[in-house]
């Protein structure tokens, strides 16, 4: 029994050390690009997804392209969904999987399926996951002859998935016959924290959508039943104003109501132009998804290149004065000169987050509000980089999946811009992105007290129940409780 006893004690104290070697700012690569520049067609990697799942593993999804081309872009464009897993909080990763190999045929919906958007249930295996697929684009795509959308299912957190099923006219079908063109924003969708009408939590996605008689937009949707029905979020008539025509996503904000963030890169080319856009949805019912729209704003403006990139709502802890609040986040590139070559990379460079302090409604309940006061935080890398995910983990860190490392280029001799990159994982601290303004509060952490406290008279233990002496400014737990200890 003794014997039992030591062994429990040094396997907790393994865990314990694991633990702490985890709870840190590190970087992993998932998936490798080439070595070196190729000709178009070299396979390459884009378009990262990444999800926690219901087991506590990351699951992230990439583009595997055989060509360096978007789904559509011609015979080269033949792509593949590639998967890994892990369970160290992306510190390691399980060699690379496929969620369904490509077919060699064009006339098959599966010939190319990219773009990956992704979630995962939190209360069981499901996970689903959209992507763009076929061989027509989203330009010259059709009512008759559209770039399709398919959805694949797993029933055991992303380990094994179904065969697919295109879901092209179910979608389509929600504009009623109007619709020429619509895709599914790649990256993660956003599950509800409160709404659940139906077997699951609420799902949402947003998408740019093309039309014939509304003209082009940018639309979302959500689904009671974990992706078997959609519904529209909002009037089905006519598009929220001053929303664009991009790549959008969504983010339950706190009192339930959704943000909306769009890529918007119009503007004139070659000067920094590119900005977000930002909308806000307020329900009046939320059982039917009836609701309104209020009118979209222009926000974090000034760069070269705008990017798909995810909105990522975060609790947190103001440090200079301890006070709870949320924090928004996103990422950009912060590279100011727009060219299309091997080293400007069409402004698609040195990565970083914006990050926007959310105290009160007043601070989102409107697109203006939206697109009001936001940050410039951590620059994550200053090599060529691109589209991001983010994901808020149980440890209360910050998972950033990012397109990095950018080296290849179109064309035999490599030199123009990139379209291959590694598939980075980022686990990074709220502190380090927010130059030490806030610290995280682990999620579901409601009884984190909003008042400062100090070490004196009081015994304190990290979040992983060792005892602190001496705390320095962040969380502790005092008397079953988290407290923010701040100087």
């Amino acid at each position: 029994m003794a014997r039992l006893r030591i062994i429990v004690l040094l396997a907790g104290l393994l865990l314990a050390c694991i633990s702490a070697v985890h709870a840190q700012d590190f970087s992993t690569c998932v998936f490798d690009g080439p070595d070196k520049p190729a000709v178009s067609s070299a396979p390459s990697h884009r378009i990262p997804a990444l999800v926690q799942l219901s087991d506590g593993r990351l699951l992230a999804v990439a583009d595997h392209r055989y060509g360096l081309s978007d789904v559509g872009a011609g015979q080269q464009a033949r792509i593949e969904l590639w998967f890994s897993h892990s369970r160290d909080r992306g510190l390691t990763w399980t060699e690379p999987d496929t969620v369904c190999p490509a077919s060699t045929s064009r006339s098959n919906w599966q010939y190319a399926m990219g773009d990956a958007a992704l979630v995962a249930d939190r209360e069981s295996p499901e996970v689903l996951l959209f992507c763009a697929c076929g061989t027509v684009g989203m330009g010259s795509s059709t009512a008759s002859k559209p770039i399709r959308i398919g959805l694949f299912r797993s029933h055991d957190n992303g380990e094994t998935w179904d065969e697919g099923t295109d879901v092209t006219e179910q979608i389509y079908g929600l504009y009623q016959g109007d619709a020429q063109a619509i895709f599914i924003t790649s990256g993660s969708l956003r599950q509800s924290r409160t709404v659940k009408q139906g077997t699951h939590y609420r799902i949402y996605a947003a998408f740019p959508v093309r039309t014939a008689s509304r003209g082009n937009s940018t639309g979302a949707m959500f689904s009671d039943d974990f992706g078997l029905t959609w519904h529209l979020l909002g009037p089905a008539d006519r598009f929220p104003e001053g929303t664009v025509y991009e790549e959008g996503k969504l983010e339950e904000m706190p009192d339930g109501n959704l943000a909306l963030m769009v890529r918007d890169d119009n503007g004139v080319r070659g000067v920094s132009f590119a900005e977000k856009n930002f909308n806000f949805f307020r329900y009046t019912d939320v059982s039917t998804g009836a609701g309104e729209w209020s009118t979209a704003q222009s926000g974090i403006t000034g760069m070269a290149n705008a990017c798909n990139s995810a909105l990522l709502l975060v609790p947190a802890c103001r440090k200079s004065d301890g006070l709870q609040v949320n924090v928004l986040l996103t990422t950009v590139p912060f590279h100011e000169v727009y060219a299309r070559n091997a080293t400007d990379n069409y402004g698609r460079r040195s990565v970083g987050f914006y990050y926007k302090e959310v105290a009160s409604a007043d601070d989102y309940a409107s697109g203006e509000a939206l697109a009001a006061g936001w940050e410039r935080g951590y620059q994550v890398t200053d090599l060529c980089s691109a589209y991001a995910d983010l994901q808020l983990l149980d440890d209360g860190y910050v998972g950033l999946l990012l397109e990095d490392n950018g080296r290849q280029g179109r064309g035999s001799d490599g030199n123009n811009e990139t379209e291959a990159y590694d598939i980075v994982f980022y686990h990074l601290a709220l502190q380090t992105i927010t130059d030490g303004r806030y610290v995280a509060a682990s999620p579901g952490a409601e009884g984190l007290r909003s008042q400062r406290l100090t070490p004196a008279d009081t015994r304190f233990y990290d979040l992983l129940g060792r005892p602190a002496a001496s705390p320095l400014t962040g969380l502790y737990v005092a008397e079953g409780t988290k407290h923010f200890v701040g100087k």
